[in-house]
């Protein structure tokens, strides 16, 4: 019979099938409540939940929360497990870590960094301790040459050695940092929800087989979710930037309207460099450019930098400070942009040295390392 002829009452039954097909191969989770008391002086009022996207640095309504008067609340959740903040009383936001069938209770808590206590989630605990060691790591090994560094940039008369000196201390110690927070992840969050949070700040140079290792131990369990499926992206795209590989596309406009693009450099040992005012020793680097294309104006070498700024006007006078005379493109997407997220790029400073094929032969080689490579490149 064809369906042209097909009875009525066929239609329907194989209508039926496929939805109850289709009911079969949807995830059905347990979902996850929220209660608690933000405070008698806090009453009838709404607290929103967000859901957290590392990806975008976004985030998007979960659902709202109805506060009594003498601040109690309470509500159930059917999405997925993830990475959430809720807003809570004065503005105030507090990160949680969620997976399904869980009964998460919050309180005010003097004691606590935010003023509020959660129990009945353990990755939530482990996103906490992440957060706090991540905290205690920047106040250890960043922050410290990062503001020797600001300081003496403030002096027009400062030494360029000094400053190179300042700026590779930063890099180490933020290189130091990176290699700590895979530590604490590998070592401590497990197959916690919290390792989606931590992959924002995975460092592919260092123990990644091991990080791999968990991500698929993850998947095994959870391979629907949309937490997995973002950080086995990511191990994917730090596969594109590993050394060897060819590196990805990139294009764009210049300051002066010109259109470039990575293409256009091969043949040629380019540098693909991606800085931001922001970023001082992305500034001090930008001094050692100067130096070096002219040394190397006579060998097939380039310099072609992305900025990662979100204002053009801070960008034009950033780059009419340094003097930067080589190409350079942006989207001023900051951060979020796709050029960076080709890159991985999560942090800066950050570049990758490749060969006249367009691969990858060296990543992040900074002052005294760049200089070396180059002579022997070139020699």
């Amino acid at each position: 019979m064809s369906p042209l002829t097909a009875l009525p009452g066929q239609y329907c039954s194989l209508f039926a099938m496929a939805l109850a097909a289709c009911a079969f191969a949807l995830p059905a989770w347990a979902g996850f409540t929220i209660s608690g008391n933000i405070g008698s002086g806090q009453g009838e009022r709404e607290l929103v939940l967000f859901r957290v996207d590392i990806d975008s640095n976004g985030k998007q309504a979960e659902g709202r929360i109805s506060v009594a008067a003498n601040g109690d609340f309470s509500q159930e959740f059917s999405g997925e497990p993830g990475l959430f903040s809720l807003e809570l009383p004065d503005g105030q936001t507090l990160g949680l870590a969620i997976d399904h069938d869980q009964d998460i209770a919050i309180h005010p808590d003097n004691a606590a960094s935010i003023g509020f206590s959660v129990t009945g989630s353990p990755d939530t605990f482990d996103l906490q301790a992440y957060e706090a060691f991540r905290k205690d790591s920047l106040n250890r090994l960043v922050y410290p040459p990062r503001a020797e560094l600001n300081a003496v940039k403030e002096n027009p008369d400062a030494p360029a050695e000094l400053m190179t000196r300042l700026a590779k201390a930063e890099v180490q110690g933020y290189a130091a940092h990176r290699r700590e927070l895979n530590d604490f992840t590998i070592e401590q969050i497990g197959n916690s929800a919290a390792l989606y949070a931590t992959s924002l700040r995975w460092d592919p140079d260092y123990r990644l087989d091991e990080l791999r290792d968990q991500v698929d131990v993850f998947a095994k369990k959870r391979p629907e979710l949309a937490i997995t499926k973002s950080m086995q992206m990511r191990l994917q795209r730090f596969g594109r930037t590993a050394i060897g590989a060819i590196g990805s596309p990139l294009s764009g406009q210049s300051l002066d309207g010109r259109q470039y693009a990575l293409a256009d450099f091969r043949g040629k040992y380019v540098l693909v460099d991606f800085w931001a005012s922001w970023c001082v020793p992305c500034r001090v680097e930008n001094r050692l450019y100067n130096k070096l294309l002219p040394e190397y104006a006579e060998q097939p070498f380039a310099i072609f930098s992305v900025n990662l700024d979100n204002s053009r006007q801070v960008w034009e006078m950033a780059s009419k400070r340094d003097r930067v005379s080589w190409p350079q493109i942006s989207d001023l997407l900051g951060l979020q942009s796709p050029l960076a997220t080709a890159y991985n790029v999560t942090a800066l400073p950050m570049s990758f040295l490749m060969d006249p094929d367009g691969r990858i032969i060296a990543r992040n080689l900074r002052g005294e390392e760049l200089e070396a490579r180059l002579e022997e490149l070139f020699e």
